[in-house]
């Protein structure tokens, strides 16, 4: 299979490990750690949650992994680069940076922390799927 087709395969199978742990964490949380809305401001469409959705499900299955696959020799450069799910985790630090620093909310309360904690876990988990599966699709 060729590399965009297997890096937009382990995009989906990342964008939807994310979106649960996610919700997981809404649920869990017990009180509204404000995900929808941070990734409609995220997006840019903050008064249009359906929009931002979209977007961010478009970014986490295409775009993104496409951009890996642009960045995978220069991934393959950090510690323990050698494994492809170490360079999606890698690949996805970055992006959550841009996102705390653009949609989070106070980053001083209990719920800013739990907010960091669970974005930070689900991007890390984002990371590992679309590497680890953008690996084992070169086979197929």
């Amino acid at each position: 299979m060729d590399s965009i087709r297997r890096a937009i395969g382990g995009g989906v199978a990342g964008t939807i490990v994310m979106s649960v742990v996610l919700v997981i964490a809404e649920v869990e949380a017990r009180f509204e750690l404000g995900v929808g809305p941070a990734i409609a401001q995220y997006a840019g469409v903050a008064d249009q949650p359906v929009l931002g959705l979209f977007v961010f499900l478009l970014a986490g299955m295409v775009v993104f992994p496409l951009v890996f696959v642009r960045l995978e020799t220069v991934l393959s450069r950090v510690p323990g680069g050698g494994d492809p799910a170490i360079r999606g985790m890698a690949f996805s630090i970055p992006l959550w940076v841009v996102y705390v620093a653009v949609a989070s909310p106070d980053l001083g309360s209990l719920e800013g922390a739990l907010h960091l904690s669970f974005t930070l876990f689900a991007h890390l988990l984002y990371g590992f799927t679309l590497g680890a599966v953008y690996h084992s699709l070169e086979d197929v």
